[in-house]
């Protein structure tokens, strides 16, 4: 009987697999036709138009810079080739605004093999199986720093304003760190079009380099630092993580830090941070405001006086983050100030001091810092993307001793934002900014505060060299519990949103497809992929809650108003990607589960692609196609709130899997 199973389990499982391959490659093929498509539309718009006047030069990075009497010196690498369109794109983009001096556009690879890729070279048209774009940032010093993310595409104005000096042979990473303080991001251009194709697995982003060669440029640019490795970190970090070397920039010796922290009702939790901060040499005032503790816990705190010497202002009220922030901000004597939880612990001994120095370099607005749950090596925060979703932790609940897709939770950066749970920005630009935002109370105060930074022109910087411990929502637990927080949440980040229309559903650190905007993560999986109008929203009577749980869901988008016309019909749209670790995800089929009290919803959840997740869960096969983009209409379902969950039936009949998001949706 035995035998029969497994011939009959077998025969299923090579079933599964021929299904999950044909599927993985229709829809890696519908990149590749979009990209055509986009790429015959910008053609057409050449059509009758006179070409640019300025002279260009394609020269490849790998001979060095060269001088040359050209209006525009395009540099590629040598593992790849340019789109047919590039040039006359790049000579455009800096005939429309003359004032830009450097230029670099997006790329993707193609997958090929030698005699493919001959052809592919001596064709200069892309045949077939393109895939993985890389969208990079808006201009970055801090990350051009860690790493050439400008990549094997790059382009310099010569005839400009701004006087620049090419050295002859010099590479152009090295050019780069050199003027890396001439540039603003109103000198340079970001062009969000894909302009080169590299062959799959090669001509990646450059990392560090040679660091001699990174230190001279740097120094000649008017830096003053050096990079040292990582001091106390965790005991997961391999070797070669611990040899990996940071840029600790020199502070001025009068530099102080005003260290605010807002508490009630935590006193042991307070004194473990306290403590914890002694590590840092750094100047230190410390203010710890608090809003309301009982007599016994206000009378531990008042008790600590005797042996640290620090700041308490006790000031009964209801609960306002923002408020609290603001009075302790009065206060401070530093002109740095770091807003810290209560809850927090810090690991690297110089972690002030390394975001302190970050502070005080030209263009950086504010600093934040690696955020780990208190077991293990959990990330709770490595910077804030503003996906559609609204503002989420990059990386949350990712393994730190896994090195994250562009290498996120290792590199210095810059990003749209970071959490106020460890904030640290000048007390002149916190002013400026007027504060935290009084009327948000609670959430997003910190992004209100990062968005500010950025448009008066200022980035923020993640320093993951900068490691505390988050023992996060001690005080007001949670917010995913109860549907008054959530309705606190939603109103919270509309007037986030009101007050800064222009970064909705942006994110210029990003690109598109990693923040989950339209133009490539999401539309071009709509225009090759239709709603089966069979996949109606089922009403269910099954209860899948006792079924075990432990699958990964993270929504990219979830809006209760429809955004999304097929034909006429509008939709609510539900993506993101689910995937149950450890386990063979090829065998299960996924349906969205909506929850109701009264009514509940089933919806099939075919697979997409989804690049990246290898990375992050690489003892799970096949989770390339664990993707999801569903649509709903309010007509099929009835009006209430629903919990949404995923449940996924295993093919072979055992362990099914049921997971509830801890999100809901009001229809």
């Amino acid at each position: 009987m035995s035998i029969l199973k497994d011939a009959v389990k077998n025969v299923l499982l090579s079933r599964r697999k021929k299904e999950y391959d044909s599927r993985l490659k229709a829809l890696s093929n519908s990149y590749d036709r979009f990209m055509k498509e986009q790429e015959e539309e910008l053609k057409a718009r050449f059509e009758g138009m006179e070409k640019s006047s300025l002279s260009r030069v394609i020269l490849t990075m790998e001979d060095g810079m060269k001088n040359r009497k050209e209006d525009v010196v395009i540099y590629v690498s040598g593992t790849g080739i340019l789109s047919s369109i590039a040039e006359e794109e790049i000579c455009r983009a800096f005939e429309a605004e003359p004032e830009k001096v450097l230029l670099y556009a997006d790329e993707d690879e193609v997958e090929a093999t030698d005699k493919e890729w001959k052809e592919f070279i001596k064709e200069g048209i892309p045949v077939s199986r393109r895939k993985n774009p890389v969208l990079k940032p808006v201009f970055s010093r801090e990350t051009l720093i860690s790493v050439n993310y400008p990549g094997n595409i790059v382009a310099i104005r010569q005839n400009s304003a701004k006087e620049i000096v090419l050295r002859e042979g010099e590479s152009v990473y090295s050019f780069l760190l050199r003027n890396c303080m001439n540039f603003s991001k109103s000198d340079v251009i970001r062009l969000p079009l894909i302009l080169f194709h590299k062959k799959e697995g090669e001509g990646g982003l450059r990392n560090e380099g040679n660091l001699s060669l990174k230190e001279k440029a740097l120094k000649e640019a008017g830096f003053t630092m050096a990079f040292q490795t990582l001091e106390d970190a965790p005991g997961y970090y391999s070797e070669e993580d611990r040899n990996r070397k940071y840029p600790v920039y020199d502070l001025p010796s009068e530099t102080g830090v005003s260290v605010i922290i807002p508490s009630k009702d935590n006193p042991d939790v307070l004194f473990r941070l306290l403590e914890s901060l002694k590590k840092d040499p750094i100047r230190k005032q410390i203010i710890v405001v608090d809003n309301g503790s009982t007599d016994e816990n206000k009378k531990k705190i008042e008790a600590a006086l005797e042996n640290d010497s620090f700041t308490y202002l006790y000031q009964p009220q209801e609960f306002n983050y923002s408020r609290m922030n603001n009075l302790g901000a009065g206060l401070a004597k530093e002109e740095i100030l770091l807003l810290l939880n209560d809850d927090m612990e810090m690991v690297t001994a110089d972690a002030v001091s390394r975001m302190a120095g970050q502070l005080l370099q030209n263009g950086v607005g504010a600093v934040g810092a690696k955020l780990l749950y208190p077991d293990g090596s959990v990330i709770q925060h490595i910077g804030i993307t503003n996906a559609v979703d609204g503002p989420v932790h990059k990386f949350i609940g990712k393994d730190d001793a896994v090195i994250t897709t562009g290498g996120r939770n290792r590199l210095v950066h810059d990003c749209l934002g970071v959490t106020g749970a460890c904030l640290m920005i000048k007390k002149s630009d916190y002013e400026a900014a007027g504060g935290l935002n009084e009327e948000l109370r609670v959430a997003y105060n910190d992004v209100d505060l990062c968005f500010k930074v950025y448009e008066s022109g200022k980035n923020c910087v993640l320093r993951p060299d900068a490691i505390f411990r988050h023992y996060e929502s001690l005080s007001r637990g949670a917010d995913h519990l109860s549907a008054e927080k959530l309705d606190r949440l939603s109103k919270e980040r509309a007037l986030l949103y009101a007050n800064h229309p222009q970064l909705y559903h942006e994110d210029p650190y990003e690109g598109a497809a990693t923040a989950g905007g339209a133009e490539l993560g999401f539309d071009y999986e709509n225009r090759f992929v239709r709603k089966d109008p069979k996949e109606k929203a089922k009403e269910i009577t099954e209860d899948y809650s006792s079924c075990q749980g432990g699958m990964v869901i993270h929504f990219d988008r979830l809006e209760t108003e429809p955004i999304l016309r097929i034909d006429g019909e509008e939709f609510i749209v539900f993506q993101g990607y689910r995937l149950i670790p450890g386990i063979d995800n090829m065998r299960y089929d996924f349906y969205l589960i909506l929850k109701g009290q009264e009514k509940s919803y089933s919806l099939p959840m075919p697979g997409f692609l989804r690049n990246g997740l290898e990375g992050g869960f690489p003892d799970t096969p096949n989770i390339a196609l664990s993707g999801f983009c569903n649509y709903v209409t309010k007509s099929e379902i009835a009006k209430g709130t629903y919990e949404i969950a995923v449940y996924a039936h295993d093919c072979m009949n055992r362990n099914p899997v049921y997971q509830t998001s801890n999100r809901s949706i009001t229809i």
